[in-house]
């Protein structure tokens, strides 16, 4: 499989996410800090990311995410809208890297590299019985 007979460098996805309660540092244990936590905000990055490329490849592959940078730079309440945006900015055989920013209504909160392996789901899953 040739990904780049399937992806384009240069696609974007964009999605938008509402933050819950259960999206804040608090939630996860950093109490009182009801604001989006980080990991929170890296799920909303990879699952732009997926779905950005997901319709384009074979139902037996799935992108796995392997290496993320990023910062997030400002605090976001609970009920606050966030969009998120994911660049393919390069294949490199079953390497995917893109540009992920996300934002809230009012500002940038966070940036990076994030990083996808688009790997056989049988044979992956198969890895653990081994």
């Amino acid at each position: 499989m040739n990904l780049n007979d399937l992806l384009k460098i240069g696609e974007s996805h964009v999605d938008e996410y509402i933050v819950k309660p259960e999206d804040t540092a608090d939630f996860i244990g950093n109490k009182g800090v009801t604001m989006l936590s980080t990991p929170v905000m890296i799920k909303f990055m990879e699952t732009t990311a997926t779905l950005s490329i997901i319709n384009n490849i074979p139902k037996n592959y799935r992108p796995v995410g392997t290496r993320i940078d990023v910062k997030h730079i400002s605090p976001t309440p609970v009920n606050t809208k966030v969009t998120v945006k994911a660049i393919l900015t390069s294949i490199e055989g079953r390497k995917l890297c893109y540009d992920v920013e996300a934002f809230s209504e009012e500002r940038k909160i966070g940036f990076g590299v994030y990083e996808q392996h688009v790997i056989n789901l049988e044979d992956f899953l198969n890895k653990n019985d081994k």
